[in-house]
């Protein structure tokens, strides 16, 4: 692919995704919160406002945090038999492909990233990964998932599998940082360019704002590079000037080198807060009225029909005013202020129920009086929704998975490797060969627990529930909780105190029957409750039996020891019954 037909490639990406990408910087600038949020809300008339000065709560953040508290979790993984060979070797082989996964999510910190998608996934519409390769700290490569700012990527065409082929990412990079890796193109990089000459005319402002010089680019004085992702590999190219710096082969059969997880829509990609961006502006334009009210009903005026007599009209605490007879003064009352804030209950109600946020969320009952199953039926849609943002998340990490043991077998077939991790509550270390170990095994299966989303109290009852009525066991409960990291350990600690318990009960028995060795025992323990273990160690170890004099004679008189069997009891028994 020549410069002209990868510029027309990425041009036409922007278009496409022009509507949606104006979409995601309001989306960006209210989940951000302060002035940007409210300019986003009502418009320029808003300028000038400090973030103390913000007169609205944001409930959109508030219900993506609460959101994404629920759904940014890393599924369960499960790795089946290959070929649905059930044996020995293949199950072991299958536990060595778990051991690799798991030790990629370890290096690529997926557990840090997972949060971060449950908030870009609702509030953009969809979340990408991209496969690149990563060193470890001893040097040894492996393929990484690189999660992507959504609000820079532009996904082609989705398709029927609702995958999309290629993709185009923008980003600032500084000039210094474009010349290390690239010093070759180091006169076309410094050279001065408009911005955004080579991009279609209006469209450059978007990567020009302040917000993109203050994340990958600080000083905002980078160019603009597009990494630009098809089933040939990836380019980088230079929007500025229209040159390709680079092109890296895509080695996947798979298909391209990124992962898109999207929302489920209608027929748009659209995120979970897009309708209700009009709710939020009534709400911050309301509050804004409901306090100007509220100081006006404070400070509202005085009318005056009559003659003063006092001289000069006082007021504040303890001041008298005398007026001739017949005088008439009013204070005119509003009760707008009330109906102000009937209206915006209204709409805070209408906010719940367009972003799926429901007020026990942030500790709130949704009525006054509230039985247990009452609020179980309220929470009944929100489990639902949480429950189709975990088959998207599953389905876009097995797909990553895929494409990791992929990318590790192309690249890297042939060359032992060496990783490392923590699996089953217990650290390991993995020595493989990618194609002799994986051979093209590259299925996996993501599954998010029972009681995913759940909060802790939730799991502990419902838990409680399940292990009673026997459908789960003890173990999978432990693993559902969390804080219970290493489970062999806490097990141990369990089954040990229940010996000890038995123990226990076993010497106060002895005791109370009059065993002298068991009361000496209990007096030990009651002297010296620290050394309870010692105590019941020594108690109940078993001794050496001692053997009588005439016994061991008779052992002696046998003869020297052969290298022969050992006698049978019976021979034994015949031998002491002739001495």
């Amino acid at each position: 692919m020549n410069q002209s037909e990868l510029h027309d490639k990425i041009t036409q990406l922007h278009y496409v995704n022009q509507d949606a990408y104006s979409q995601r910087g309001r989306i960006r600038s209210i989940m951000n919160g302060g002035p940007s949020g409210i300019l986003a809300l009502l418009g320029d008339q808003m300028k000038g406002m400090q973030d103390w000065q913000v007169p609205m709560p944001n409930l959109m953040a508030s219900g993506l945090e609460h959101l994404a508290q629920k759904i940014g979790r890393i599924p369960n993984l499960k790795v089946d038999v290959p070929n649905n060979k059930d044996s020995e070797r293949a199950r072991k082989r299958a536990e060595k492909i778990s051991r690799i996964v798991t030790a990629y999510d370890e290096n690529q910190r997926l557990d840090l990233q997972m949060p971060q998608v449950g908030r870009w996934l609702p509030g953009y519409g969809f979340a990408v990964w991209v496969i690149r390769e990563k060193m470890g700290a001893d040097g040894t490569p492996y393929p990484c998932a690189e999660l992507r700012d959504p609000y820079n990527c532009f996904p082609g065409y989705f398709g029927a599998d609702q995958q999309p082929k290629e993709m185009s990412i923008v980003r600032r990079v500084p000039k210094s940082d474009l010349t290390k890796v690239y010093p070759q193109y180091k006169e076309v990089i410094q050279k001065n360019y408009t911005k955004g000459a080579t991009i279609a005319s209006g469209y450059a402002s978007a990567y020009t704002d302040g917000y993109n010089g203050s994340w990958a680019n600080s000083n905002g004085q980078g160019d603009l590079i597009s990494e630009y992702y098809n089933e040939e590999g990836t380019y980088i190219f230079h929007l500025s000037s229209g040159t390709v710096l680079d092109f890296i082969a895509n080695p996947l059969s798979s298909g391209p080198a990124f992962v898109v997880a999207k929302k489920f829509s209608f027929d748009q990609l659209q995120g979970q807060y897009d309708q209700i961006i009009g709710l939020m502006a009534s709400m911050a334009k309301i509050n804004v009225m409901s306090i100007i009210a509220m100081e006006d009903a404070v400070f509202t005026e005085t009318n005056i029909t009559g003659e003063l007599e006092s001289g000069q009209y006082k007021k504040g605490r303890f001041a008298v005013n005398y007026f001739s007879p017949g005088s008439q003064i009013s204070k005119p009352a509003s009760n707008i202020p009330y109906q102000i804030f009937q209206q915006i209950d209204r709409i805070e109600r209408q906010l719940r129920v367009g972003a799926s946020y429901p007020s026990q969320d942030d500790s709130q009952s949704p009525v006054s009086f509230a039985t247990g199953r009452g609020l179980e039926e309220l929470g009944a849609s929100m489990s639902l929704m949480i429950r189709e943002y975990h088959t998207i998340l599953a389905d876009a990490i097995e797909q990553t998975d895929a494409k990791r043991l992929e990318w590790d077998t192309k690249m890297y077939g042939g060359r032992n490797k060496e990783l490392s991790g923590y699996k089953d509550n217990k650290f390991f270390s993995e020595s493989y060969e990618p194609t002799k170990d994986i051979q093209n095994s590259y299925k996996t299966r993501r599954v998010y627990g029972a009681m995913a989303g759940y909060d802790e109290p939730q799991k502990i009852v419902t838990g409680l529930q399940l292990l009673s009525s026997g459908v789960i066991d003890t173990q999978t409960l432990q693993e559902n909780l969390d804080g219970l990291d290493n489970l062999v350990r806490v097990n141990e600690r369990i089954t040990k105190e229940k010996m000890d318990k038995v123990l226990q009960d076993t010497l106060m028995a002895q005791a109370s029957q009059g065993d002298e060795k068991a009361i000496m025992a209990v007096v030990q323990i009651r002297k010296n409750p620290g050394e309870i273990q010692e105590i019941l160690d020594k108690f109940f170890t078993a001794q050496e039996p001692e053997i009588p004099e005439q016994e061991a004679a008779m052992i002696e008189g046998m003869g020297p020891a052969t290298t022969g069997p050992a006698p049978s009891i019976q021979q034994a028994l015949g031998m002491m019954g002739g001495a």
